[in-house]
């Protein structure tokens, strides 16, 4: 079943977060909708909150699911990629699996005191490039890159790695451009 996702693709921690879900072949009175959002820097669970039917002569909504993420909860996930689940109860059919998404959530700028806005291989390399530098100038082997330490690796091994590097920068940075020494090329009449 095709889903018209309505949840933010990406919001700030620690912001209210709200929006609405409308399946037709299901009903609001009777069955009910939960969304499961996990990422390696946190999870957090809702259970969407049924919408009245009304008329819409009268202007009023179709019925359908509002999901509401309070401040309070939006801020203990940290920034950070996550993928979303949307799942469903009913009576006559039980637990179903609607489908999953992808979620982004952007740290709040309002209690960073200092923010790096590179991705992991720009930093990466960075470090790298320091690593080659010490080498070059007679310094011992051993280095710390993030979170892992690294002993004794040859100066051909850390270029190997730099070139790599960049090239991925590089081709990230230019996404959609074409690239390398092979242009492909369609004729159509």
């Amino acid at each position: 079943m095709a889903i018209n996702w309505n949840i933010p693709k990406s919001f700030t921690q620690g912001d209210r977060i709200t929006w609405k879900e409308k399946l037709d072949q299901y009903n609001p009175a009777t069955d009910n909708l939960s969304c499961f959002i996990r990422g390696q820097n946190g999870s957090l669970d809702l259970t969407a909150t049924p919408l009245p039917s009304a008329s819409p002569l009268l202007g009023g909504t179709e019925g359908g699911w509002e999901f509401i993420i309070p401040e309070v909860s939006s801020a203990t996930l940290a920034p950070g990629a996550y993928k979303v689940q949307l799942v469903i109860v009913t009576t006559a059919k039980g637990r179903q699996t609607l489908g999953e998404t992808d979620l982004e959530v952007c740290p709040s700028f309002e209690d960073l005191t200092t923010f790096d806005a590179r991705d992991a291989d720009e930093i990466e390399l960075e470090a790298i490039t320091q690593a080659i530098a010490k080498l070059a100038s007679g310094a011992v082997a051993e280095y710390e890159i993030g979170d892992r330490r690294m002993r004794y690796q040859d100066l051909d091994s850390l270029t190997r790695r730099q070139k790599y590097l960049r090239n991925r920068i590089a081709m990230a940075k230019n996404k959609g451009s074409v690239g390398g020494r092979n242009v492909g090329v369609r004729y159509s009449s």
